[in-house]
């Protein structure tokens, strides 16, 4: 059987880091003829490290790229992700010569879909949720118990749109209540997200957290909400992992995360009508906007049910949330359409 070539970002806690480390050992105990090609130098001490492939490939290996397709236009198979309503000329042609397409939600692969004028090679593959992320456990506690927290854990990217949740919670809350809006973000190009967030609000009740945290599981579990409203998500990771704590959530309703939101187990806002989100090599795409108003009504919502000792929007059901996206269940998906590809 042909080798299967792993190729990624397999260091750091970045969402393509962490999906590709859990697909890898999901499949590792599945398929003996796997290895990988890190796209940065791992540790020596970390495990995955043994499973690298030997340079130069033969050129015959199969081939999964678990990043942008352009990373190798020739492979065979990409495992990847978009945001807006369109991927690029490039990006499409690479993917209709592929064999096998897979992303993490059906927004995405809608979207990959209708690029290529083909559905039949394009699947999805959920993120797996680390086992870390249950409720229950060790937490984080940022503010006592009598105030809310709001919380958010994002990279600061215009897609984003973290001036609009800052808004929205500055207008709908009275400078009395009980409440606290706190940012973990980090900025691509090393601008100072304390600054950004000044420069948007003053509001002393909005925390800004740049260090990193040991276990994000343990944040999440120290917050009474959690909120990720952007201009569109390929998946919405962070929104899985704090739903798997037990933590309520609020998102954007448009993007992948629809796929494990809904009103029943989330709070889910309005979004506006696409609109321009910028133009790159003459193509223009688009997102949808979260509805300020419609931000402010669902932080209201949570909070009153806060006050009201009433959770019914709360993922109480985690276990069976969480039997979705283990590695057990998404590992043999996985092994069967690459093997189905590779036949």
């Amino acid at each position: 059987m042909r080798q299967v070539v792993w190729i990624g970002r397999f260091r750091g806690h970045s969402g393509f880091a962490t999906a590709t480390r859990g697909y890898v050992n999901a499949l590792l105990p599945r398929m003996k003829n796997l290895s990988i090609a890190p796209l940065e130098v791992l540790e020596p001490e970390d495990s995955i490290s043994s499973y690298r492939a030997q340079l130069p490939l033969r050129g015959d290996e199969f081939k999964v790229v678990n990043h942008h397709p352009t990373m190798d236009p020739e492979a065979e198979c990409y495992f990847s992700v978009c945001e807006f309503d369109r991927i690029s000329t490039e990006w499409a042609d690479i993917l209709s010569r592929a064999r096998l397409v897979l992303a993490q939600s059906t927004f995405c692969t809608s979207i990959f879909s209708e690029a290529i004028g083909n559905s039949a090679n394009v699947h999805v593959i959920p993120y797996i949720i680390p086992q870390q992320y249950v409720p229950g456990c060790e937490f984080i506690r940022l503010f006592p118990e009598d105030v809310f927290i709001f919380g958010s854990v994002f990279e600061w990217v215009p897609r984003k749109v973290p001036e609009r949740t800052i808004q929205a919670f500055t207008e709908e809350f009275d400078r009395d209540e009980s409440v606290r809006l706190v940012l973990k973000t980090s900025h691509p190009d090393g601008l100072d997200t304390v600054q950004l967030v000044k420069e948007i609000s003053t509001d002393e009740r909005i925390v800004t957290i740049t260090d990193d945290f040991p276990d994000l599981a343990a944040f999440y579990r120290g917050l009474d909400t959690y909120i990720s409203c952007t201009a569109g998500e390929g998946y919405g990771q962070t929104l899985a992992e704090a739903m798997a704590c037990g933590i309520p959530a609020i998102a954007s309703r448009n993007g992948g995360n629809l796929d494990f939101m809904n009103d029943d187990n989330s709070y889910l806002v309005d979004v506006e009508d696409w609109s321009l989100a910028f133009t790159l090599d003459g193509e223009d795409y688009r997102w949808r906007l979260p509805k300020i108003e419609a931000i402010r009504e669902r932080m209201r919502e949570v909070y009153s049910h806060w006050l009201q000792g009433r959770e019914e929007h709360k993922y109480d059901d985690t276990a069976r949330f969480r039997a979705k996206f283990t590695p057990d269940r998404i590992g043999t998906e996985l092994r069967k359409v690459i093997l189905e590809a590779m036949s």
